[in-house]
């Protein structure tokens, strides 16, 4: 069963042994792995934080949010994330240009935010930051164990989920949304999709345990797991950002 995150599906054929060269020179490990996914998260942060300085002011001086930066920066971290996940070979040189890409992009959409809400962009890292050590908790001592039935139904949610988001994208081209923008329903929504992306973390945590405790896996592959988590951080951060900015 593949994981929720998108990425962790090149380490579901790492499992089957499709990566797998027999123990020949270094292998991955959950420390190594460990370490590196710190630092990346930790250069997201500081791009982000130096993208959201310079977004506040360019939004100063120009009155709007710098959206070449903003969509230039979405593009080539689509772009390095795709290349990630077919060649994750190269994920020791790619999963640091994402982690930059991805904190320009987050700068600039939480500088949006902390201007029109004052504060928010703190709690939202804050909160970010206790989910993901609580759920990595509650995997490490076993009060959430990743079964057969919970895989499936964290992924079917998160399918669903993003099919519900690009049915909104598009049909707000034509001027409807699928979507409320506010309101009760609004907020029910982002608590649901707060709550399957930190169960999703739970799927990440078991698949690069077991994929490097049980596989003599390519040293790369310490990367390539630090990388797969940050994509779901990057998503959880953003979805926890949406969901604080409703309750004002």
């Amino acid at each position: 069963m593949n994981t929720s995150n998108p990425a962790m599906g090149v380490l579901d054929k790492a499992a089957s042994g499709a990566y797998n060269f027999g123990g020949v020179g270094e292998v991955a490990t959950v420390r190594g792995a460990t370490t590196k996914a710190i630092l990346l998260v930790a250069l997201t942060f500081v791009v982000g934080y130096f993208s959201m300085l310079y977004s506040f002011g360019y939004m100063f001086q120009n009155g709007a949010t710098p959206n070449a930066l903003l969509i230039g920066s979405v593009i080539v971290s689509v772009i390095i994330a795709f290349v990630t996940i077919f060649k994750p070979q190269y994920s020791n040189f790619t999963a640091p240009a994402y982690a930059v890409a991805e904190g320009v992009a987050l700068g600039c959409i939480s500088a949006t935010f902390e201007l029109k809400y004052p504060g928010i962009v703190s709690t939202a890292v804050m909160s970010t930051f206790v989910v993901v050590l609580s759920m990595l908790a509650l995997w490490k001592f076993k009060v959430i164990v990743p079964t057969a039935r919970f895989r499936a139904v964290i992924t079917g949610a998160v399918v669903g989920v993003a099919i519900l988001y690009t049915l909104n994208i598009l049909l707000s081209l034509f001027g409807f949304r699928l979507l409320p923008d506010s309101g009760p329903i609004s907020i029910i929504i982002s608590l649901i999709v707060c709550t399957i992306a930190a169960f999703s973390l739970v799927l990440d945590f078991e698949m690069i345990g077991s994929c490097v405790e049980e596989h003599e896996l390519p040293k790369y592959f310490e990367s390539y797991c630090a990388f797969s988590l940050l994509v779901t951080i990057c998503w959880l951060y953003l979805e926890i950002l949406k969901l604080l900015s409703k309750r004002e």
